[in-house]
């Protein structure tokens, strides 16, 4: 009901004044071929969450942990634990188990300093861990934090506030290979659009295994603010933040991602009697750079020292998406729907002249309907997407010499594009059980079916949850 709880300035949570916390542990099963390159053939998980938000006289305090637990089976693919957050990715082709671990907690408060004028910061922080099972082996540590302070001025039905936004998100890959075997094993580092390096997993190309280098490290740092308005029904926030990531350390810095993103969020609630009308958007847009070193190792009366010969532009891109939302809510039904749009454009260039561009565009509508019968409450819920993705290929000269071109990962890239644009029809049913004093259980399944597959094994996805929580 507080368009400020989901804002970057907890200041507002003070807007409002219902206290609430839950607890639960859940069990989550999945399986089917429709999937992405990088998802489980079939994977379970289990895990617990519990948040909470409390006000008092002049403070309010909010704040959660989570726990998943996460098997996954006949898994390769990307390594990384969040495949294309980073602009870069690694591949890997041996199927097996990987278990992932994720810690997750956040804190805030809010603090009147007046009548009219507030305080508060808020830190997010997520944690998690990942190994494959079987060669090639790889762990990796992921770490996503967040800290954003905040002031709010109100008077009546109007308020404003701003906050800073410091983000910091690294991910390390180890990988490795225990014993020996009689074949090699490969990898792919993907720098754009499926074209990069492929080579034995230990190749100097592929930096997975390179001296002076602690596995393959990624992180970037951000920076930006938020301002917030809200005047009755309408709630407006606007978001800039600058990023400036590498991929390596010390003085091996391979890869430089600079980047800017931009957030327009808003949203109106109607009450009409004992029924509210809530109307929300999202907008993003993000803008990102891949540069290239040009490193050099020198070695000088036995001492080694890497020369930085300044970086090549090999992929610039730009991505935004849109998501507006509608919401009924009643003591009897509640209703939500939404769609999503999103575009991306990226232009690859890792060997001159050599020139790829690719534009996709996404879309989905989703509908879920919720009715509430005594002690029972039943969802349903419907959806669609699909999307379509055009490329072009050019030289950027002439008569240069240059005898090959650049590598393609094309199998890998046909799968991954289909499942991006493929279309496809998703349905899911849940039954809530509320049996005392807030205390419930709750049963979920789900099922997804893609159209007109061509490269997917099976157009086939199916999921089931199973809940028991305590409202308090």
């Amino acid at each position: 009901d507080n368009f400020w709880n989901s804002s970057r300035n907890v200041s507002g949570i003070r807007q409002d004044s219902v206290s609430r916390s839950y607890a639960e542990a859940y069990g989550k099963y999945e399986t089917g071929g429709f999937r992405d390159t990088w998802q489980a053939e079939k994977g379970w998980s289990t895990g617990a969450a519990t948040a909470s938000i409390r006000h008092l006289e002049r403070l309010s305090m909010k704040g959660s942990f989570s726990f998943e637990q996460t098997e996954g089976y006949g898994m390769c693919g990307s390594m990384f634990i969040d495949p294309g957050f980073y602009p870069v990715d690694v591949l890997e082709f041996t199927p097996g188990r990987k278990s992932l671990q994720t810690y997750a907690f956040d804190g805030g408060f809010s603090y009147d300093l007046t009548s009219e004028w507030r305080i508060g910061a808020a830190m997010d922080f997520t944690s998690a861990n990942m190994a494959k099972r079987k060669d090639l082996r790889h762990t990796n540590w992921k770490l996503d934090m967040t800290v954003a302070p905040g002031f709010m001025y109100h008077s009546g039905d109007f308020a404003i506030g701003g906050s800073y936004i410091f983000r910091k998100t690294s991910e390390s890959i180890k990988a490795e290979q225990v014993g020996t075997s009689e074949s090699s094993y490969y990898a792919f580092l993907d720098k754009g659009l499926m074209y990069g390096v492929y080579s034995v997993w230990s190749g100097s190309g592929l930096h997975l295994s390179e001296a002076g280098v602690n596995g393959f490290p990624v992180k970037d740092f951000s920076n930006g603010a938020a301002l917030q308005m809200q005047y009755k029904g309408f709630f407006a926030e606007a978001e800039y933040l600058r990023t400036n990531g590498t991929i390596g350390e010390k003085e091996y810095i391979w890869f430089r991602f600079p980047g800017n993103e931009i957030s327009v969020r808003a949203g109106y609630k109607h009450f009409a009697w004992d029924r509210v009308h809530y109307a929300r958007m999202n907008f993003n847009w993000k803008g990102r750079q891949l540069h290239e070193s040009v490193l050099e190792k020198v070695s000088v009366g036995g001492v080694s020292t890497v020369i930085d010969h300044g970086q090549n532009m090999i992929s610039t891109e730009s991505s935004w998406t849109l998501n507006p939302e509608y919401e009924y809510v009643s003591q009897k039904v509640e209703v939500l729907a939404s769609a999503h749009v999103a575009g991306q454009k990226k232009v690859v260039s890792q060997m001159y002249p050599y020139v790829a561009a690719q534009s996709l565009l996404t879309y989905r509508a989703d509908v879920k309907v919720t009715g509430h019968f005594g002690m029972f409450s039943l969802s349903a819920g419907a959806g669609y997407s699909a999307g379509s993705v055009r490329e072009e290929n050019w030289m950027a000269g002439n008569d240069t010499g240059v005898q090959t071109s650049p590598y393609r990962l094309q199998e890998w890239y046909d799968r991954q594009m289909e499942y991006e644009t493929a279309a496809r029809m998703s349905v899911g049913l849940a039954l809530r059980w509320n049996f005392w004093k807030g205390l419930y259980a709750e049963a979920e399944g789900s099922w997804i079916h893609g159209f007109d597959l061509k490269y997917i094994s099976s157009p086939n996805r199916y999921g089931a949850t199973l809940k028991l929580g305590y409202n308090f």
